[in-house]
């Protein structure tokens, strides 16, 4: 059996034809996978960004709770200590020492 130079032709045809779909759909697939690649990842970036921005707030925030921390750990070391009852009874309370002698400033 012979094949006709026509039906050499709609064979070629219909080859080039499947050819094209199956490049265009693997093209289609391509994009759509890449398009879902990059949403994922300027998604990923925002939510980065975000985590980043909130760890630098709350360092801050460590920060100065340690200084408020060790600002009250001195303080603790020096509460119990005669300079410092000393110091709260002649500053706030208006005590004085036996023998101590006032100078008022008008």
């Amino acid at each position: 059996m012979r094949t006709s130079y026509v039906d050499k032709k709609r064979f070629n045809r219909r080859a080039a034809t499947q050819t094209f779909f199956l490049r265009l759909f693997a093209g289609v697939v391509t994009v759509i996978v890449l398009a879902f690649c990059i949403s994922s990842f300027i998604s990923q970036k925002r939510e980065f960004d975000r985590l980043q921005a909130e760890r630098r707030q709350l360092e801050r925030e460590r920060n100065q709770l340690f200084e408020k921390y060790e600002d009250l750990r001195s303080l603790n070391e020096i509460i119990n200590t005669r300079d410092y009852i000393e110091r709260i009874a002649r500053d706030y309370l208006g005590m004085l020492r036996p023998g101590d002698i006032i100078i008022q400033i008008d």
